[in-house]
């Protein structure tokens, strides 16, 4: 038997246990973390779907001295979709991860507005279980992975000192193209940095 991917939970415990020891131990780059939530366009694989929402996690390193130019490096981890027929069960479950370069276009009194692009990892995989043999069961497990590539733009809204709430949309070029939403709350680990002026 297959062996099954780890719960949502744990997935994304991890995730953040990564992003958070890159951010901490890159004392010259890595200045703040996000966590929030991503809203996807649903997927069609193996005769079901994927689920929403999922949870997301980034890292923003800092390319050039004023902080206008970042790398930023993100995991988003998604609900399961699951469908229960009383004779089957279908479970399928999404990962994906970008590496994306960010510009900040404009800033004016704590609103600065980004673009952004880079490339995209996609991970699904399917669980098929038959509860009642019927015999004409012809859907199985199934995983697949592609690469691709994401263009998007958002807002960073200024919250206090130490925190900063942003809102983003890209669109992903992919075998598996999707439109993402995301909301996440940023934590800087030290001080804000200069406030960039054109």
């Amino acid at each position: 038997m297959e062996e099954r991917p780890p719960d949502i939970g744990i997935l994304s415990i991890i995730s953040f246990a990564i992003l958070f020891f890159i951010s901490n131990n890159i004392e010259a780059q890595g200045h703040k973390i996000g966590a929030g939530l991503a809203f996807a366009s649903v997927v069609d694989y193996n005769h079901g779907e994927t689920g929403n929402p999922g949870v997301s996690l980034n890292t923003w390193w800092a390319i050039n001295k004023p902080g206008t130019l970042h790398i930023v490096p993100s995991v988003s981890v998604y609900n399961r979709y699951r469908l229960e027929t009383g004779y089957t069960i279908l479970t399928n479950y999404l990962l994906q991860g970008d590496l994306n370069a960010q510009y900040a276009i404009f800033q004016e009194s704590g609103i600065k507005i980004i673009g952004f692009g880079g490339g995209n990892f996609t991970y699904l995989r399917s669980e098929f279980e038959i509860v009642v043999p019927s015999g004409n069961d012809t859907i199985s497990d199934r995983r697949d992975q592609a690469f691709g590539a994401n263009l998007g733009a958002g807002l960073e809204l200024w919250m206090s000192p130490k925190w900063d709430f942003n809102v983003t949309g890209k669109y992903l070029f992919s075998k598996y193209s999707q439109w993402v939403i995301s909301v996440q709350a940023v934590y800087y680990f030290k001080t804000r940095r200069r406030a960039y002026r054109r």
